[in-house]
C-alpha cells in the first residue's frame, strides 16, 4: 500500500474486485484438484503400506502351517526374510543409509551367505521374494508340498511383489512439474494484485493488509500441504509399520494355536508308520546286499509257506 500511495497513481487504471474473482475462481480450483491429488497419492501409500503387514504374516502363517512340518530349518530362514521385508521396502523408497540396512540384515540373516545375496541386489526386497520361490519350487520337487500349498504361498509372493511394483509407481511418478509450476505463477500473480484492489475498493491500509495476510497464509499453506503429500512417503510413518510387520511376523511363529483333538494320535501315528517303512527298507537294503550263498541259508529258516505267491516270483 505504501508503495503504491507513493510510486504508482492508480487514480485512472483501477484493478476491480470482480476480475479478481474470476481469477480466485480458477486458483481455487487448480489448489483443490493438486490437494485432492495428494491426498488420493497419501490414501493410496497407506492402503499399500496396511497389504505389506497383512501380506507378510499370510506369507508367515503359511510357511508355519505348511514348511516348518517338513523342513524347520527353510521354515525359520524364511521366516527371518519375511521379518525384514518391510524395512527393506522402506529403505528403499525414503532412500535410508546403507549402513542402517547393513545392520539389519545382517541381524537377522545370521548366514553370510544369505545376507550378501539380499545386499547385493539393487531391489532388496524383490530378493526376499527370489529367495521365498527358491524353496517353494525345491520343496515342490522333493514331493514335500501339495499342489495347493504350493499355490497358495506363490499367490502371496506374488502379492508381496506387487506391493513392490505399487509403490515404486507412486515415488517414480509425481504431479506433472507443469500443473505445479502453473498452480504458483497463478497464486503469485494473484496475491499480488489482491492488495491494490482491496485498496481501492475503499479499505484502510490495516484491513488491506489484515486480509491480504490471511488470504496468503490460506493459499500458500494449501499449496505446501500439497507439495508435501506429492510425495506420500515423507509422511507416512513407515518405521512403526515396519516394526508392526516384524512383530506380526514373529508371532505367527512363537504364537501357534494349539493342537487340535485327535491330531496328536495321527502325528504320533505318522512317525510309527514312518519308523515302520524305514525299518523295511534297511532290512531290504540287508537282503539286497546278501550273497546268492546267505540269500539260500536266510531263507531255508524262514518258513516260506507265509510268503505270498507274488513275492515268490
Amino acid at each position: 500500500v505504501w508503495v503504491e500511495d507513493h510510486f504508482f497513481n492508480f487514480s485512472k487504471v483501477k484493478i476491480p474486485l470482480s476480475a479478481l474473482g474470476n481469477i480466485s475462481t480458477f486458483l481455487a480450483f487448480l489448489l483443490t484438484l493438486r490437494s485432492n491429488q495428494g491426498l488420493a497419492r497419501l490414501d493410496e501409500a497407506r492402503r499399500l503400506w496396511s497389504k505389506v503387514i497383512l501380506n507378510t504374516r499370510e506369507m508367515s502363517n503359511l510357511i508355519v502351517s505348511f514348511i516348518y512340518p517338513v523342513d524347520k530349518q527353510l521354515a525359520l530362514m524364511l521366516g527371518r526374510h519375511v521379518a525384514i521385508f518391510a524395512w527393506l521396502l522402506k529403505s528403499q523408497l525414503r532412500s535410508t543409509k546403507r549402513d542402517d540396512v547393513v545392520d539389519i540384515v545382517r541381524a537377522m540373516l545370521p548366514n553370510k551367505q544369505d545376507a550378501d545375496y539380499v545386499l547385493s541386489q539393487r531391489q532388496k526386497p524383490a530378493a526376499v521374494i527370489t529367495r521365498i520361490r527358491q524353496v517353494i519350487a525345491h520343496l515342490g520337487k522333493q514331493h514335500k508340498l501339495t499342489t495347493a500349498e504350493e499355490i497358495a504361498l506363490d499367490h502371496t509372493a506374488h502379492a508381496l511383489s506387487e506391493v513392490i511394483t505399487s509403490t515404486g509407481r507412486i515415488r517414480a511418478s509425481p504431479i506433472p512439474t507443469l500443473y505445479t509450476s502453473h498452480t504458483s505463477r497463478l497464486l503469485t500473480f494473484y496475491l499480488f494484485c489482491l492488495p491494490p484492489a482491496l485498496h481501492l475498493s475503499g479499505l484502510d491500509a490495516i484491513m488491506t493488509t489484515l486480509l491480504t495476510m490471511v488470504t496468503g497464509f490460506a493459499m500458500m499453506g494449501l499449496d505446501e500441504l500439497s507439495h508435501l503429500f506429492e510425495q506420500p512417503y515423507r509422511v507416512i510413518p513407515m518405521y512403526q509399520m515396519s516394526k508392526r510387520s516384524m512383530l506380526a511376523v514373529a508371532d505367527c511363529f512363537t504364537c501357534q494355536p494349539p493342537a487340535l483333538s485327535g491330531q496328536d494320535e495321527e502325528i504320533s501315528n505318522h512317525r510309527s508308520s514312518n519308523n515302520d517303512d524305514e525299518s523295511n527298507n534297511r532290512k531290504k537294503h540287508r537282503l539286497a546286499n546278501r550273497t546268492q550263498r546267505e540269500l539260500t541259508t536266510y531263507w531255508s529258516k524262514k518258513d516260506l509257506s507265509s510268503v505270498s505267491d507274488n513275492l515268490m516270483e
